[in-house]
């Protein structure tokens, strides 16, 4: 399970897949988590930025990922998630079959030739619950009581 803090400005998480990520010795990679809520269903997708490999030992299996507060979901709870990695190729004007208009990426990003979930677990989100304050206005807002004492 990883946990991640809606409050602050980064989020740095280690995620130890169950299939073997091609990008795993590679200071770069394309990833993102996609998540689902377990209350009511909700979901998302945030991209993640992969940090530095982890030295060979112990540890050597894992993922290190950063990703800023604002893009951790608004609801804190108990969501079930999937690491899903990109497996880029290069892009060439004349073997993009998208209208420009409609494509959903950005060149420098690359195209991405296929995605392959890695890992599928559990997250929770705290921290993000903001209260509501109703403010009462207009009108006598004025009250009495009455004590007393024996």
């Amino acid at each position: 399970m990883i946990n991640l803090i809606k409050e602050g400005t980064t989020n740095s998480i280690a995620i130890s897949p169950i299939s073997k990520s091609i990008y795993h010795d590679l200071a770069s990679g394309s990833f993102e988590l996609d998540f689902t809520q377990d209350y009511d269903k909700s979901s998302g997708s945030i991209d993640l930025t992969k940090l530095a490999p982890v030295p060979a030992g112990y540890y050597n299996n894992y993922l290190l990922f950063s990703l800023p507060s604002s893009k951790v979901p608004a609801q804190s709870g108990f969501y079930t998630y999937d690491l899903v990695e990109y497996i880029a190729g290069t892009d060439q004007w004349n073997q993009v079959q998208e209208e420009w208009s409609l494509a959903a990426w950005e060149w420098s990003e690359g195209s991405k030739l296929g995605l392959r979930t890695i890992d599928t677990n559990r997250m929770k989100v705290v921290g993000t619950d903001k209260p509501s304050y109703i403010s009462y206005t207009g009108g006598n807002q004025d009250g009495q009581y009455t004590t007393y004492n024996r």
